[in-house]
């Protein structure tokens, strides 16, 4: 497990796309081991808080701290090499290139040869589809393999700290299921805390330790994942749920 260092904290974070106050005050904290899941409607500011902490878009003001070190500005290449690893909405593959390739792009900071297959034998056995197709070009790959593929290629940067965005988006209700039972077990097995984006919240809290709600750029609840599952007010927008019992 990760040691106890590795806590990402977000204080007071404040993100603008030119005049557009996308997040307003964001502060929220994920400890080694943990899955932490952000909920909210589409245009919250969900990515955009995970482009902020990975350092693909600048805040205006506020702190992110992985551990010891301030990352607010530090470039997306060294936040990486930190740790905090980023699979981002859309799943980003390399279409032209083989599902090997694709994974052994995730590596491309290491040089730790035996490590690196070690965690590719690893990614192989937690998504046994993506063995079967490893010299397909990543682009002959069902919308669920690709979703694989982006999170087995993430793993093969060795994260603390691993941001999911929208792993379930465009899938099949029995490939939300099987994704979402590997995040559990890439979590149980290996400690690597999860920051979790996703429209399926039923999921998302299933799998979660606990969660925050983010509304038009700010942090509006925050607890346990199942008591925002037992909540009036998520239930009502987010479960669809009568929110009064």
């Amino acid at each position: 497990m990760a040691p106890s260092s590795d806590r990402l904290v977000l204080e007071d974070l404040h993100v603008y796309y030119d005049a557009i106050h996308a997040l307003r005050g964001v502060s929220l904290t994920v400890s080694p081991g943990e899955i932490v899941t952000l909920i909210g409607a589409n245009g919250a500011g969900k990515s955009t808080l995970l482009r902020a902490i990975s350092g693909l878009v600048r805040a205006r003001s506020g702190r992110v701290a992985f551990g010891e070190a301030d990352i607010t500005r530090a470039p997306a290449s060294v936040i990486v090499r930190r740790g905090v690893v980023h699979s981002p909405e859309g799943r980003r593959i390399f279409a032209n290139m083989s599902v090997r390739e694709n994974l052994e792009l995730g590596a491309f900071s290491r040089n730790d040869k035996a490590g690196i297959a070690r965690d590719m034998e690893h990614v192989l056995t937690l998504f046994p589809r993506l063995r079967e197709r490893i010299g397909q070009n990543a682009g002959t790959l069902s919308g669920g393999e690709q979703q694989m593929l982006a999170i087995g290629r993430a793993l093969l940067t060795r994260p603390k700290l691993l941001m999911l965005d929208e792993p379930s988006l465009g899938l099949a209700p029995n490939l939300e299921r099987e994704i979402f039972r590997t995040v559990e077990n890439i979590n149980r097995e290996s400690g690597v805390a999860v920051l979790l984006v996703e429209q399926n919240a039923h999921l998302a809290l299933a799998v979660a330790h606990r969660g925050y709600v983010l509304e038009t750029g700010r942090i509006t609840l925050e607890g346990t994942a199942r008591d925002l599952q037992s909540n009036p007010e998520v239930k009502k927008a987010y479960l669809g749920e009568e929110g009064a019992p």
